[in-house]
């Protein structure tokens, strides 16, 4: 290992490249509290050409290299499966290239932050589509990528962050360069569109959470931020997602331009208030579920016509508007306005102390999220004694449900369902069958929600495998897929292990 380290410092420095113990285990665990992967390596490279040497190295030692971006995706995504490997953290590729204002496109090195773009682009007047995941403030365009990231905010407007991707420069698993779009022909002097020139290569790179290449450069649509924009909040009745996926959908038949529409279920409601985390609620005499709606437009007639259009879908639907303002518990305004879309969208994770969350996201068609939520409450009771395992240990009981109910492009939600639970390291001792049975309830769960139909997105470490695991691949489908990975990855280099792609051992 100690020649490995040595031909990787060359290409980088010994300013960035560690194989100290407590760097490598800062780099061995995303977000859940069960996956851990120790790296033997992390180095923090430049550029693409530094990469595509780090890779050539990685090859000739077969050794896996995991890409990671800004490290705070969900179920191992940006770590090694098991202890092992060379994590590439990308964080100095933080740059904005271009802004070519005439012909909106934003060119950046995919560890720059979605925050740190969108900060940048205020300043002209302009936004990204999708503002990237939930966690945007801090997670990379690279990884947004990687995962057809959606939650930051424009969803229902603008879709996933990948339906704005223009072009892309990719570092191949074995160390060649290439870039897609319209930048693959090479008299190209700026990106300008995604599809032409043979196959839409692009997408072979979209949403392949880290196995075929790594990305580099990305470049990006951006829009002009209209200067009107209205935000409302409304409480729910009884049968509260029935009546709010009847609400989304009536939104997309009746073909309103909306910048965001969100379901947000009682239970977030009563436990955001309980602990003072959600001041804005407080004065709400019932804790029943939300639901809001961001509308934006180019001139004041226009945005009158959308707003009186969607106000009488949510009254017929017996829904009470509450307040403008952010006191009155108006959480749209607030969403909007102050950027809470980046601070609230995971707003279960760490209700309670040490509490972290065992998730995963998915999309599905609007009408069947109500029974996919049932369905996840009827677990939770049949799972009632594991529950209360844990409990008798930490003192609370793990909380199953969902996130919010996010509309996104189509006719279509995004779900982050799972759990809450404890570690097990609980008041100063290690209880290990809690990690074990952490790790089974989560498996049970999104096996679960797998068969019923939905699309997962952001899939690392545990939603990959699983995946192949039940058998929810289609036999034609995965040997594609295999047969890709395969041809552009020999030795299986690139964050080995995902989707069982381990190559010969």
């Amino acid at each position: 290992m100690s020649d490995l380290f040595n031909k990787l410092e060359k290409i980088v420095s010994d300013k960035y490249i560690s194989n100290d113990i407590y760097v490598r285990h800062a780099y061995s665990r995303n977000v859940d509290i069960v996956l851990q992967g120790v790296p033997d390596i992390v180095i923090r490279p430049k550029d693409a050409q530094e990469i595509s040497e780090i890779l050539k190295i990685a090859n000739d030692e077969n050794i896996t290299v995991i890409p990671r971006g800004a490290g705070i995706c969900e179920f191992g995504g940006s770590k090694p499966i098991g202890d092992t490997g060379i994590v590439l953290d990308m964080k100095r590729m933080n740059n904005i290239l271009n802004l070519d204002e005439e012909n909106l496109i934003v060119t950046v090195e995919a560890g720059i932050s979605w925050g740190k773009v969108n900060e940048y682009l205020c300043h002209f007047g302009l936004y990204t589509g999708c503002m990237g995941p939930g966690s945007g403030m801090s997670a990379s365009i690279g990884g947004g990528i990687s995962h057809h990231s959606v939650g930051g905010g424009g969803c229902a407007k603008y879709g996933a962050c990948t339906n704005q991707l223009t072009s892309l420069e990719v570092v191949l698993p074995t160390g060649e360069i290439i870039e897609t779009g319209s930048q693959a022909n090479k008299y190209s002097k700026v990106p300008f569109n995604r599809f032409g020139n043979g196959p839409d290569l692009a997408g072979l790179f979209c949403g392949d959470n880290g196995i075929f290449g790594v990305k580099t450069k990305i470049s990006l649509q951006v829009f002009p931020k209209p200067e009107f924009a209205e935000y409302k909040t409304f409480q729910l009745p009884r049968k509260e997602r029935e009546v709010s996926a009847k609400i989304l959908n009536e939104i997309r038949h009746r073909g309103i331009d909306v910048y965001d529409a969100m379901y947000i279920m009682d239970l977030i409601v009563r436990l955001t208030t309980q602990e003072r985390l959600m001041p804005m609620w407080n004065q709400l005499k019932k804790k029943r579920g939300v639901i809001f709606y961001t509308i934006e437009a180019n001139t004041e007639v226009e945005l009158d016509e959308k707003v009186k259009l969607l106000d009488k879908i949510m009254l017929d639907n017996k829904t009470e508007c509450l307040g403008s303002e952010i006191s009155d518990g108006n959480i749209a305004k607030w969403h909007y306005t102050e950027q809470g879309h980046w601070q609230f969208y995971h707003n279960l994770w760490g209700i309670f102390p040490t509490m972290q969350p065992l998730t995963a996201e998915c999309f599905c068609p609007i009408n069947i999220y109500p029974k996919i939520m049932n369905d996840i409450d009827q677990w939770d009771m049949e799972h009632d004694e594991d529950m209360r395992k844990i409990f008798d240990i930490a003192g609370s009981r793990p909380i199953a449900g969902s996130g919010p109910i996010l509309l996104i492009d189509g006719n279509n939600v995004e779900i982050t369902c799972g759990f809450t639970s404890f570690s097990s390291y609980v008041d100063g001792k290690i209880h290990d069958f809690i990690d074990n049975l952490n790790l089974s309830l989560w498996k049970s769960l999104l096996e679960r929600v797998t068969k019923q139909g939905v699309q997962w997105y952001m899939m690392g470490e545990f939603m990959s495998r699983l995946m192949v695991d039940i058998g929810a691949y289609s036999e034609e489908f995965y040997t594609l897929m295999k047969s890709i990975k395969k041809t552009i990855d020999p030795n299986m280099i690139l964050s080995r292990g995902k989707f069982n792609f381990w190559g010969d051992k």
